[in-house]
């Protein structure tokens, strides 16, 4: 049957490249500001539009005094929703993955995501890359992470983390080093004795470089993501928990997250962390599964798809604007 990883719905194609992966909270689910002090105006003659934000004073550079972070909160007769620094606070986000852009054009991407009105960037971390041999890590050039975190700060971006370990990603065992496949007794995303092993080493030097890079360290990074669609493999309930308290005491105190698709969430996601959903089409009975883990939280969609990969010797794979959205959700 080839890897067990391969079992795992690596559904990512999509986020190779700048904005078809979209982390976001729908229009219809968000809150609404009602001070118009927080409205941008194009013209003193248009009335005011209850569905623009101005964040502009929520930005890496300009917010300095920082204590709490993105954190979610609800409301009598109102939606839940994000705040950071007890502003209210959407997250629009889009992809870009530092290690798949020559370094040298990191700073254009950046840009044109901002210029789309973006105010977060999500990346993966890839571990075969980061350490190609045992014990050797490389985060120099094109895989400099703390370097590509910084210029997202320095662009206006926010920034949400995705380390793995195994991060999908259309990445040959989903990023997980090949290495560890040479012990015939590991069993790879469990808490088998040989697989931890070899997370805590990389984690011990991976999430040391993370730390100083939290929002409440003076950094970009707002939320950090444990593991990946664990949902849809699940082979040991007592991995994600050992990758929570793993994130937790190295230091990672920002807003944690899990994320998986509609249905998996049910088994992906963690007491006490904030579930996130992908999807490839916006309807809103695809909720459902999410509303029975977490009711009491702002939606957050991780993934949307706008675009799917090709399989080899496969046809083309196509997708239109109008399969993205049903009825009258979209």
């Amino acid at each position: 049957m080839g890897s067990p990883q391969r079992s795992s719905l690596c559904l990512s194609w999509r986020r190779v490249l700048c904005i078809f992966f979209l982390p976001f909270i729908s229009s219809g689910f968000a809150p609404r500001v009602k001070n118009r002090d927080n409205f941008v105006f194009e013209n003193d003659q248009l009335k005011p539009d209850q569905h623009r934000f101005n964040w502009s004073h929520l930005t890496p550079l300009k917010l300095k005094d920082r204590s709490v972070g993105l954190q979610t909160e609800e409301r009598a007769g109102r939606n839940p929703y994000f705040t950071l620094e007890g502003h209210e606070f959407l997250i629009f986000g889009g992809s870009i993955h530092y290690f798949r852009v020559p370094r040298d054009y990191w700073r254009d991407r950046l840009l044109k995501l901002r210029a789309c009105g973006f105010n977060t960037v999500t990346t993966y971390v890839p571990w075969n890359l980061h350490e190609p041999e045992r014990g050797r890590f490389d985060f120099s050039g094109n895989l400099d992470l703390e370097a590509f975190v910084l210029l997202a700060a320095e662009v206006g971006l926010w920034v949400i983390l995705r380390p793995g370990p195994y991060i999908c990603s259309e990445m040959d065992l989903g990023g997980l080093p090949s290495r560890l496949l040479q012990d015939p007794a590991s069993q790879l995303r469990t808490t088998n004795r040989s697989f931890v092993e070899a997370t805590n080493k990389y984690f011990d030097h991976l999430i040391a470089r993370v730390v100083p890079l939290q929002y409440r360290k003076g950094g970009p990074v707002i939320a950090v993501q444990v593991e990946n669609e664990y949902g849809s493999f699940y082979k040991d309930k007592a991995y994600m928990p050992y990758l929570h308290q793993a994130l937790l005491k190295r230091g990672i105190v920002e807003l944690l997250l899990t994320s998986d698709n509609t249905d998996a969430v049910v088994r992906g996601h963690i007491k006490g962390v904030l579930a996130t959903i992908n999807m490839k089409t916006f309807k809103e009975g695809l909720f459902k599964h999410l509303y029975k883990v977490q009711s009491n939280k702002p939606i957050l969609i991780m993934e949307y798809w706008v675009g799917w990969f090709d399989t080899w010797g496969n046809e083309h794979m196509v997708r239109n604007a109008e399969g993205h959205c049903s009825g009258d959700v979209c």
